[in-house]
């Protein structure tokens, strides 16, 4: 085993040390967490992540899967974002195959050099290369598209927390119940890394860095974020998927009948609800009990009352002895 760089060795062994506490922490936890199975899929890819690594420290047999992983973190962020949605959204999506695109695509890309002869992963092994894209193309190519397919997949799911935060109090009366911790922090965290990455990556390609070890730095962090995101989708948090249309929120239309008919259901359902109870209820439920539409209520408190759900909830609960909200004596 080559002793020129220690360091790579030590943190393939503190990551792996790290991974086998995050899949003890999550079989702990599994019976409480909703999306299991994308879940157990990425606890079992995860450590290709580290092949490339593991394989150039060997230098063995196995030296011929060399090149072969590049589309797995672009995997386990699809993972991720499958594992994340039911948590925010309650609507299933007609185009949620849609995310396993980008994958099939990296692994297309990583054909070329994952087929390639052991004499050229040798040289590359033993020299990382700089420059020449004409002559390195298949791991310039490669290590650019996983990472813009990981950008892209990254902003997807701070998107989704973003709106699932801007709607909260459209949804459920006490938004801080409901709201995630840490992860919005950590997506943020990747969106900014990989772009960081991309920008190495490009830089090294037109050999304007010259930089030995980027391939292994490269792997080594997008291997400790990999981690962190998993560990955190295993940290046990209240939600509320939201059952809202998020479309028809931002265009704001609905018929002013039928927001009207809606808050007056809703008014005669939450007054009925003990105090002590009404910092736990949600829109869907009085939506289902009012019979009425979510949005279609969640719009009407904002277009008619000008307040969120949950204002107009308490509102509405104050009120529950006295008259009903303005809107009844248009």
């Amino acid at each position: 085993m080559p002793d020129k760089h220690p360091w790579i060795l030590y943190s393939i062994i503190v990551l792996g040390i790290l991974w086998l506490a995050s899949v003890t922490v999550y079989l702990m936890r599994r019976h409480a967490i909703t999306s299991k199975i994308w879940l157990d899929i990425a606890m079992l890819v995860w450590p290709l992540c580290l092949l490339d690594e593991v394989i150039a420290l060997t230098n063995g047999p196995l030296t011929i899967f060399y090149g072969a992983t590049d589309w797995v973190p672009v995997l386990l962020m699809a993972l991720y974002y499958r594992a994340l949605k039911p948590m925010l959204v309650a609507r299933r999506s007609r185009t949620r195959f849609l995310i396993w695109i980008p994958v099939l695509l990296c692994m297309l890309i990583q054909l070329p050099f994952a087929f390639s002869g052991l004499a050229e992963k040798h040289m590359i092994i033993e020299t990382t290369p700089v420059g020449h894209p004409l002559d390195f193309w298949p791991v310039y190519v490669s290590a650019m598209v996983s990472g813009f397919a990981v950008l892209v997949i990254s902003l997807l799911m701070t998107e989704l927390v973003q709106k699932y935060h801007k709607h909260l109090p459209d949804q459920v009366v006490s938004p801080a119940r409901f709201r995630l911790q840490w992860l919005a922090g950590a997506l943020g965290s990747t969106v900014g890394l990989t772009m960081i990455g991309i920008l190495l990556v490009t830089a090294v390609t037109f050999g304007f860095l010259h930089i030995v070890a980027w391939q292994t730095g490269l792997d080594l962090v997008v291997a400790t974020v990999m981690l962190a995101i998993f560990y955190l989708l295993t940290v046990p948090q209240r939600t509320s998927p939201c059952v809202l249309d998020y479309h028809m929120m931002e265009e704001a239309t609905a018929g002013q009948d039928d927001m009207r008919r809606a808050l007056s259901q809703a008014w005669r359902v939450i007054s009925r609800y003990p105090a002590a109870s009404i910092r736990t209820l949600t829109i869907s439920e009085v939506a289902e009990k009012a019979q009425v539409d979510a949005t279609t209520l969640a719009l009407a408190a904002r277009l008619l009352e000008k307040q969120s759900f949950s204002e107009f909830a308490i509102a509405s609960q104050s009120t529950s002895h006295g008259e009903k909200p303005g809107h009844q004596d248009d």
